[in-house]
């Protein structure tokens, strides 16, 4: 069966990356299924290459008012805020299924237009586990990033000043500019810790500082879980947050805690979520952008650094690794093979989401209908939400 995918530009400032290369793109159409792809200026491909692959080319945007309601838009950020309906399928990272501001708006967009979002952060096997996601690099620039602060701390210096961010080539040549960064506070070298240290970003972060020859303290859920104002970590020079949060904790620092003196002076939350209710350090107000890297807390002697698209500052390395981890699953899923696998999960945790901003709960023993993409309906509870799949 012939399905559409359409890749749209992405919204989000200086957000490079992409989700489908164009061999990728070119084996979806020897499928016999049709690519769109929307013209980008930030995109990290060039879009000839798509071309090349035989994609269509459109203008970017464009989906919004050409997309037939049978395509799926497949993207990597969120939508711009906005009023207008979402009836299509939409694949992307929505961040909105932890009560972060404008979520329950988005939702709404979806449901009372007739769409449904298969989140990718949700996108799990039947462990769990996401099946494709940027975590390693997520931690690697995110420990780049949290050096950098550090530096510009040590130095005295703001580093808002050198916004905007840039990306760049290779992780090679983000390592090289962080080293020699660090010969400006000669022998010097941060205590650094890293909380969630054994996850996928946690292990970016890793690999990070192994590359520029520093030894990080490693924590994991065993030294922060149920613990709250934990002043140890006060003691580090540098802080890399790679803890993934999905319900609400206890928060490990307060601004109250920082009173100037500490040896904590630089933070890299690379989990970002400010606005959500599991964020373990409320310290900082809002995410912070690739213009302006840094939030600084005068008063409390410390700066954060919190980027919610950190993979953007590696785009090419980071792009091709996610998609070759999602590419299989993406194949199923244009073949219409997403029932009890990770695509019924994901919409499954969407139709959760919606019904709890705009519907009144189902009764969890209640039997409710369950569509394939042929339209076929399938009769039997799942969880305590209805799952349509069309």
């Amino acid at each position: 069966m012939k399905r559409t995918l359409w890749l749209r530009s992405e919204t989000k400032p200086f957000e490079q990356r992409v989700a489908l290369t164009p061999a990728q793109a070119k084996e979806l159409l020897d499928r016999g299924h049709r690519v769109v792809v929307e013209e980008s200026p930030l995109r990290v491909i060039p879009i000839h290459e798509y071309k090349e692959a035989g994609c269509e080319i459109v203008p970017e945007h464009s989906w919004r008012s050409d997309a037939p309601l049978e395509a799926t838009i497949f993207g990597l950020k969120e939508l711009e805020t906005d009023s207008f309906p979402l009836p299509h399928r939409h694949i992307h990272f929505s961040h909105a299924y932890k009560d972060q501001d404008g979520a329950a708006d988005f939702l709404g967009r979806l449901h009372f237009a007739g769409g449904k979002l298969y989140d990718l952060e949700y996108l799990t096997d039947g462990a769990g586990k996401r099946v494709a996601a940027f975590g390693v690099w997520a931690g690697f620039t995110g420990a780049a990033l949290g050096l950098d602060l550090w530096i510009a701390q040590k130095l005295g210096l703001n580093m808002n000043e050198r916004g905007p961010l840039t990306s760049y080539r290779s992780s090679g040549d983000l390592v090289e500019e962080l080293k020699t960064r660090l010969s400006d506070v000669r022998e010097e070298r941060p205590k650094v810790l890293i909380i969630g240290a054994r996850g996928r970003c946690g292990r970016g972060a890793r690999d990070f500082f192994n590359k520029v020859g520093i030894e990080a303290t490693l924590w994991g859920s065993k030294e922060t879980k149920g613990k709250s104002h934990i002043k140890e970590i006060l003691d580090y020079d540098l802080l890399v947050n790679c803890a993934l949060m999905t319900v609400k904790s206890k928060p490990w620092l307060t601004q109250e805690m920082f009173d100037g003196s500490q040896r904590l002076v630089a933070i890299s939350d690379v989990s970002c979520d400010p606005t959500g209710p599991c964020n373990p350090l409320p310290i900082y107000g809002s995410a912070t952008t690739m213009d302006c890297p840094a939030e600084y807390n005068e008063l409390g002697g410390y700066a954060v650094t919190a980027i919610d698209h950190l993979p953007s500052l590696l785009p090419r390395e980071s792009s091709e690794d996610f998609s070759s981890q999602l590419f299989p699953h993406l194949v199923n899923y244009m073949e219409g093979k997403i029932i009890h696998g990770p695509w019924e999960r994901a919409l499954n945790r969407f139709y959760k989401a919606v019904y709890k901003y705009h519907t009144e709960p189902l009764v969890p023993e209640a039997p409710f209908p369950r569509e394939d993409f042929e339209g076929t309906i399938h009769q039997g509870p799942i969880d305590s939400a209805p799952v349509v799949l069309q």
